[in-house]
C-alpha cells in the first residue's frame, strides 16, 4: 500500500449551491454562465485528478 497521501487540493468537495441568476436580462445570464464554467472547469479539474491517483494506486496495488 502506498504511504503517499493525497493532495489537500484533490481532498476538497466541489461547490453544491450554485450561484443563482441576479437579473433577467442577456448579460446576467452571460455572467452567471461564465461563473458556473469556472466553477464547473476547477471541479472537473480536480476530480480528473483524483480519479487519475486512484487508479495509479489501484496499478500499483495489483502489480
Amino acid at each position: 500500500m502506498p504511504s503517499v497521501l493525497f493532495q489537500e487540493n484533490l481532498k476538497t468537495k466541489c461547490q453544491i449551491k450554485l450561484p443563482r441568476l441576479t437579473g433577467n436580462d442577456g448579460r446576467a445570464a452571460a455572467d452567471l454562465l461564465i461563473t458556473w464554467m469556472d466553477i464547473y472547469s476547477a471541479c472537473a479539474a480536480r476530480h480528473n485528478q483524483l480519479v487519475d491517483e486512484i487508479l495509479l494506486r489501484e496499478r500499483l496495488n495489483h502489480d
